[in-house]
């Protein structure tokens, strides 16, 4: 089993936040592109991609799968790390089947307040330290 020693204070961090605002809007992005395509597939009757086209559009979505991958584990690790009791630890496992939806569902609505009290707290505390 892999253990990640991942701090609070690292978790929270103005860099991590800025990462993770990027990786979910490039995990809102590829929920996108894989509607449009489908949509677009759907309505012109094509049920496969040419070859090209795949490869193109495969490579396309490699930035988009890395920052899906990225905000995953991010707020889970938040999620479970940080964020509670065990209800809601049992609620997130049933969440996590819809997970590129959920993530960044989880960011804007929970992980921002958080990072925000994080970063008050710390601002606070060092004010409070001088």
């Amino acid at each position: 089993m892999m253990y990640l020693s991942i701090s609070r204070g690292w978790l929270f961090s103005r860099t991590a936040q800025r990462v993770y605002l990027a990786c979910a809007i490039l995990d809102l992005a590829f929920l996108g592109t894989r509607m449009g395509i489908a949509a677009a597939m759907n309505a012109t009757g094509v049920f496969v991609l040419p070859p090209t086209t795949s490869m193109v559009v495969g490579i396309l979505f490699i930035p988009e799968i890395i920052g899906t991958a990225v905000l995953t584990v991010g707020m889970t690790y938040c999620w479970l790390g940080f964020g509670g009791s065990y209800s809601k630890k049992l609620l997130w496992f049933l969440l996590v089947n819809a997970f590129m939806i959920s993530m960044p569902i989880y960011y804007f609505a929970f992980y921002r307040r958080l990072a925000s009290r994080e970063t008050a707290g710390l601002a606070t505390s060092s004010l409070a330290t001088t």
